[in-house]
């Protein structure tokens, strides 16, 4: 009878056991390191969902504040033109007021300089630039007049005609330093016209200085009789 003896010289760690799947040390190690990292992993992206539904809720606040300052801001520039408009009047019916009986004088004078073959469009008074320095401006003489630059516009038929209307502004009491600005030429149907601009100085004349020049006009008149 043969008797077989089997000699296993394989070491412990790799010899084959019956009965099952062995990790090791190492192996239950890995695995737990693996499912630390996981965690680590789940707990970091649910903060940063987390963060990122705190930052999408001030986002949204800030969009409604940002549209209700929209809105603000879009109202206080609604005042503020309301604001101009309604000073640009106030200034204009305060001229008006304060030059009142010099205006009607002043556009009766200017229809009676308007010669045939001429029209007028518009006529502008120009805001005056303050002097830069208010001292210097308060040590000059005032003048009994007060004197506004002003603008012409208007249209003629014939050059001749705007000459003509530019040395009766010249010879009037209420304008001088005429210029002509700018002329340009059109058609008007099938008549040949101009489109000008003048610019001039208007003065302010009360009745006081006005009865001081015609005064003045008749004893110059009267020198040069003598």
């Amino acid at each position: 009878m043969t008797t077989m003896i089997n000699i296993n010289l394989l070491p412990k760690q790799f010899s084959k056991r019956s009965g099952g799947f062995s990790l090791g040390k190492h192996g239950v190690y890995t695995i737990i390191a693996a499912i630390g990292v996981l965690l680590m992993f789940g707990a970091v992206s649910g903060w940063q969902l987390y963060k990122m539904d705190e930052l999408e809720g001030q986002m949204q606040i800030a969009r409604a504040r940002t549209a209700q300052l929209q809105k603000d801001i879009q109202l206080v520039d609604a005042l503020m033109d309301i604001k101009a408009k309604i000073t640009d009047r106030l200034e204009a019916v305060e001229r008006l007021d304060r030059h009142r009986s010099a205006w009607v004088r002043i556009l009766e004078d200017l229809s009676k300089d308007v010669p045939d073959f001429i029209w007028l469009s518009h006529f502008t008074e120009l805001k005056q630039p303050k002097p830069a320095n208010d001292s210097t401006a308060a040590a000059r003489p005032t003048t009994l007049a007060e004197i506004k630059p002003a603008e012409i516009e208007g249209f003629s038929f014939t050059l001749n005609a705007l000459a003509s209307f530019m040395i009766k502004l010249m010879r009037s009491d209420y304008f001088d330093n005429i210029d002509l600005v700018t002329t340009e030429e059109f058609t008007f149907g099938k008549q040949k016209a101009y489109n000008f601009k003048l610019s001039c100085n208007v003065h302010y004349l009360s009745d006081e200085e006005l009865e001081k020049i015609y005064s003045q006009k008749e004893s110059d008149s009267n020198s040069n009789i003598n």
